[in-house]
């Protein structure tokens, strides 16, 4: 695929609106990922209780404090949440939102919290912003979208100063990511499951345009 020009991608925040397109662009993009086998092997169930999570995320994010981009015609998405301390995952102490999130997990529940609590055994404490999710449509792949999404907030972040994590759950995405700044931040494995690497990124010095 050829190569696209960071000018030539119109990037824009998302509205409410865009909730179920977005969620079905997500949905296609993880649908046979390693960790999405891992947490549901029916690929029907899959489908569905993706859909329904993200939908959940999506609008967590956009009426909340995150922030959810949108490149092209809906062929990349970004949610971006601010985190400054641990997530809870004791199902006594989970907000709204997590709860919600574990409910729509149905029977697979088990899986979902596991991996909740390995993520969150692993994430920073700092302030940050964690890029929870970055798809782009499988048709799109390899163009260019993934990287104009996170320079796109990258701008943001480093005029504030501000360091940023996430976990990349293929090989694929984890050099992606290391292109543009992010470092391991220490390895973790699913029980009888694919690898998950963490990544930090430091605030970079913006370009001097004297």
């Amino acid at each position: 695929m050829t190569a696209i020009h960071p000018a030539a991608v119109m990037i824009r925040t998302a509205g409410l609106d865009d909730i179920a397109q977005a969620a079905t662009l997500l949905t296609e993009a993880f649908l046979i990922a390693p960790v999405s086998q891992w947490l549901i092997g029916d690929l029907d169930a899959r489908a569905s209780v993706l859909r329904t999570l993200f939908t959940l995320e999506l609008d967590h994010a956009i009426r909340s404090c995150g922030a959810v981009y949108v490149a092209g015609q809906f062929s990349g998405v970004a949610i971006w949440l601010p985190r400054g301390r641990r997530i809870a995952t004791d199902p006594d102490t989970l907000g709204e939102h997590e709860l919600r999130l574990l409910i729509a997990a149905g029977r697979w529940q088990p899986r979902f919290a596991a991996l909740a609590r390995m993520l969150s055994a692993h994430h920073p404490w700092q302030p940050h912003w964690h890029l929870a999710y970055l798809a782009v449509a499988p048709w799109r792949q390899g163009g260019g979208l993934g990287s104009a999404l996170l320079r796109h907030h990258h701008r943001h972040l480093d005029g504030h100063g501000t360091p940023a994590y996430l976990e990349a759950t293929t090989p694929r995405n984890r050099d992606l990511y290391l292109r543009h700044g992010y470092r391991p931040h220490g390895p973790m494995r699913l029980p009888d499951g694919p690898p998950i690497w963490p990544m930090w990124r430091e605030p970079q010095p913006l370009p001097d345009r004297r």
